[in-house]
Formats: structure tokens, C-alpha cells, sequence
């Protein structure tokens, strides 16, 4: 029985735990295992570099298992959909197939992120890519609000109508990597609405070797003062766990744009209908505002 027939067999009969593949060399051993989360296939791991990567069903990450009495650090990749485990089975292959004196594995442990991006661009859709240039930008705005002395709530991750808040102030920050463009989507009615004073921030980016990354504006975060458990359950729940690679793409800032959302700030709200009340049986009124030629200050 090869190895990839043998992680076959054992996604259908194993039920729950870990079972080594028999099929590999004993200096270097994997497992397959079922959980609560799901089944996959897991290996030793001794890079000590932390690893959460997720992508459609599947994920790639380390952490301790405890195998035959013995707890000790495993890289696992697995998946959650159940009906593909035939199909996933050829992926948990390659990724547990040491190669030619072990050169495979080596070089996975050594650069697992560099296997993980590899079989995404593979097998991947390019449109579900996580962009986090609009993650750093409502970051460097938080960033920019506590130099200044303000009492800032990341609203944002909760939903909220505005992406920040302070005492006396809304914020709605918006970004693009588009080079000349500055049209800007406003997702409701209610995100240019206040009963406070409120400003849009704008950020024109370009993915850069230099600039900022989410890890990077964390850390200026963290030394301005924001709690940083706090810093990083908002980022967990905005779906960029510690450990993600895409938390190290950096952005370069081309363009810093600060302005007021007052009554010569285009925009739509119920002031704009007839009687002063958005016409019965409309939701939600989503438009585009064009901020070139309105009036700003840089920031």
C-alpha cells in the first residue's frame, strides 16, 4: 500500500485521534489524525516559528498533539469538509512525502508558508484573497488618532456603523490601491451619518518591500498604548489570526487624505428624499463619491 493509499483508508476508517502512516521512512514520520475540527495529516515540527494559515476549507498550522502518551509539536495540515476527503487525500500526500534523503520535508519544515502559498496559487481563486491593505489603514489611522491624544474604540471589527470612534468623533476610513482613481464606496446610508462630528480618512496604497504591515502597525500600536491581547482578538475576529502570513505583506502609503463629512460632503441620507424619510421598502443605499475636487487637508 503507498502512502497516499493508505491516508485514504485511514480517512475513512479512523474515527478519532491519530494513526502513523506506516508507509514512511521511520526518520520521518506523520500521522494521520481526526478531530473535533477535522482530518488531515500532521508531522513533526521543529521550525518553533508559529504557523495559521487558512484558505476555503483547509488550513495549515502547528500545534501540540499528544501521540502514544507523548505530547510533542506537530505542523498539521487539515480540512473541515468532509465530502472531499478522497480528493484531499492527494494534497495530505505530497505535503507528508519526505522526498530523496528527506529533501522535501526539510524544506517544508524550514519554510512551511512557502509550501502552503505554492498549492494555494495551485488550486486557489485569486478573487478570495485576503487584502489586508484596508486592515493596515484603519490601523494607521487608530495609530494616528492616539498620537493626537484620543480615546480610540476599533468599531470596525464589531460591525459598526463607522469604522472608529472617539468621545466626540466618528471616523469612516476608506482605501484603495488603484493609482489615480479617488472614488470611494459608501456601503449604507448610515456611514456618513453621525450624531457626533465626522470625518473620512482616505489612503491611497501600493504593495511595496518597504511600507507597513499588519505586524508592523501592531507594534507601533502596542508602544503607543493599545492593549495588545485586545489588538489581537480584533484582528482574529477581522479573520487574520497570529501567525498568517499575509499579516507581513507590507504597503507603501502614497496618499494620506483627511476630510469633513459636513453638509457640502456629498452624500445621501434621509434629508435627501422628499419629506426627509427614505421612500418605504428600500434597505440599503449603496453609492460611489468621487472625493477628487472636495476640499481636505492631509494627515
Amino acid at each position: 500500500m503507498n502512502l497516499l493509499e493508505e491516508i485514504r483508508e485511514y480517512f475513512a476508517s479512523v474515527n478519532w485521534g491519530a494513526r502513523e502512516l506506516k508507509s514512511l521512512p521511520k526518520d520521518f514520520p506523520g500521522y494521520v489524525i481526526k478531530t473535533s475540527e477535522g482530518y488531515g495529516v500532521a508531522i513533526p515540527y521543529s521550525n518553533g516559528k508559529i504557523v495559521s494559515e487558512k484558505f476555503a476549507n483547509c488550513k495549515l498550522h502547528n500545534n501540540m498533539i499528544v501521540i502514544d502518551g507523548k505530547e510533542d509539536m506537530f505542523l498539521i495540515l487539515s480540512c473541515n469538509l468532509n465530502s472531499l476527503r478522497y480528493e484531499f487525500a492527494a494534497v495530505c500526500a505530497q505535503f507528508a512525502e519526505p522526498g530523496e534523503n528527506g529533501s522535501n520535508r526539510i524544506n517544508l519544515i524550514n519554510n512551511p508558508t512557502e509550501w502552503w502559498q505554492q498549492w494555494k496559487t495551485l488550486l486557489g481563486n485569486i478573487a478570495s484573497e485576503k487584502k489586508p491593505y484596508n486592515v493596515i489603514a484603519e490601523m494607521l489611522v487608530l495609530e494616528h488618532l492616539m498620537k493626537e491624544g484620543k480615546n480610540v474604540v476599533w468599531t470596525a471589527v464589531n460591525s459598526g456603523s463607522h469604522d472608529i470612534e472617539t468621545d466626540e468623533e466618528c471616523y469612516e476610513v476608506k482605501s484603495t490601491i488603484k493609482r489615480y482613481s479617488a472614488t470611494v464606496t459608501i456601503a449604507g446610508q448610515h456611514q456618513l451619518q453621525c450624531t457626533k462630528r465626522l470625518y473620512l480618512f482616505f489612503c491611497r496604497m501600493e504593495k511595496s518591500v518597504e511600507g507597513f504591515s499588519i505586524n508592523d502597525v501592531k507594534t507601533n500600536l502596542v508602544n503607543a498604548g493599545y492593549n495588545e491581547d485586545t489588538l489581537e482578538e480584533q484582528l482574529n475576529q477581522l479573520g487574520y489570526e497570529f501567525g498568517m502570513s499575509v499579516r507581513d505583506e507590507k504597503y507603501k502609503v502614497l496618499e494620506k487624505r483627511k476630510y469633513e463629512v459636513d453638509q457640502k460632503f456629498p452624500q445621501i441620507t434621509p434629508a435627501s428624499f422628499k419629506g426627509g424619510k427614505i421612500p418605504d421598502k428600500i434597505i440599503q443605499i449603496t453609492y460611489t463619491v468621487d472625493l477628487d475636487g472636495l476640499e481636505y487637508e492631509n494627515w
